[in-house]
């Protein structure tokens, strides 16, 4: 399915999921033809113009409170620290009071989001396994690489209406990116919640409702090899644990093309890197269009296809052992590569070879 053509008239709360299903395209054991799922849609220009000025405004949120402070310090002395704290956080409290978009089922349809769908044509190829009524309860999606900003992720709307059986799919972010003013607020409004064990426990089992977790996070940010795609895996088995405690299937995720939206500027010596591990925040520098020139620019109009896998279904076991985490985390390994050699002839990565770290 292309989130990229979707008919804008059907991208609302009320529009079902069968009225969705009716747009995508099906095929059978041999898979996509090659280079069938990298095409780019149609942008309309009040689009382009909004992901022109909105993402580099909201990328440069994201960083505003690490790089506002000195900057203006040095420029105009503390009385602009001071001040660029109390406008972001007015900002902050004019939104969470007057709370312009009211709810997560409605929130999750933001315009901002729309466009981002339109404008890296984002597409999505799930198994015949996940296809409703099979699976209808919690899942944990694990999405691989995170690149700068996994977007791929970002059609909310998505996930909650093909996989949730009525209820809503929730994101999960770093506990830090949820404090942030501004940025915090619409993240929890589209369904974000903190990538902590407790609270995803808690959307599993009270509320019932599907997590998603980017497992490489940071580290899935420092991609610059263009023939070997990365993911930092083979460690991350925190989530697994949370799958046999609460007894959720997991759900290979990837996201091609997510390591291909900006150039990011690294240091030969990897030390940004590990300031940004050891802070658990990116302090990479990275530019986007036009040309890969503009600081905080808006990514390269590269399409975005994400690859669903078969879920790995997991017994429910009160105090797993090592030795079963490392059993069903094995089976989640595996998926990813499957779903990588499986869709990257149809996206036109043929030759491309994916290794988990």
């Amino acid at each position: 399915m292309d989130l990229g053509r979707l008919p804008d008239s059907l991208y609302n709360y009320e529009t079902s999921r069968e009225e969705w299903q009716q747009l995508a395209k099906t095929a059978g054991p041999e898979g996509f033809k090659q280079g069938s799922l990298n095409g780019i849609a149609p942008l309309p220009f009040r689009a382009l113009l909004e992901r022109s000025i909105v993402f580099p405004i909201y990328m440069f949120l994201n960083a505003a409170p690490l790089l506002l402070p000195p900057i203006l310090y040095f420029s105009v002395g503390i009385t602009g620290v001071v001040a660029s704290i109390a406008t972001l956080l007015g900002l902050h409290t004019v939104l969470a009071v007057t709370d312009p978009m009211k709810s997560v089922e409605n929130g999750q349809y933001i315009l901002t989001e729309r466009n981002i769908q339109k404008y890296n044509s984002l597409k999505y190829v799930w198994p015949k396994s996940l296809q409703p009524p099979n699976l209808p309860g919690a899942k944990i999606f694990c999405a691989i690489p995170h690149g700068l900003a996994p977007i791929g992720i970002t059609a909310y709307p998505f996930w909650t209406k093909m996989f949730g059986n009525g209820r809503l799919c929730h994101w999960s972010a770093a506990p830090i990116v949820l404090k942030l003013p501004v940025v915090s607020y619409f993240l929890k409004r589209v369904g974000i919640i903190v990538a902590e064990s407790k609270e995803i426990k808690r959307v599993l089992t009270k509320k019932e409702e599907s997590v998603g977790v980017v497992l490489d996070g940071i580290a899935g940010m420092f991609q610059t090899d263009s023939a070997v795609e990365r993911g930092w895996v083979l460690e991350r088995k925190g989530i697994v644990k949370i799958a046999l405690t609460t007894g959720t299937p997991l759900v290979p995720v990837y996201g091609f093309g997510h390591s291909s939206l900006w150039r990011i500027l690294v240091d030969p010596f990897g030390i940004l890197e590990r300031i940004s591990l050891a802070l658990n925040v990116s302090v990479v520098p990275f530019c986007g269009r036009p040309w890969g020139l503009l600081p905080f620019g808006p990514p390269y109009r590269t399409p975005i296809l994400v690859a669903i896998g078969d879920p790995v279904i997991v017994p429910k076991v009160e105090a797993p052992t090592p030795e079963q985490i490392d059993e069903y985390h094995g089976k989640l390994v595996a998926g990813f590569r499957q779903i990588f050699d499986q869709h990257k002839a149809a996206y036109g990565w043929g030759d491309r070879k994916l290794e988990l770290v």
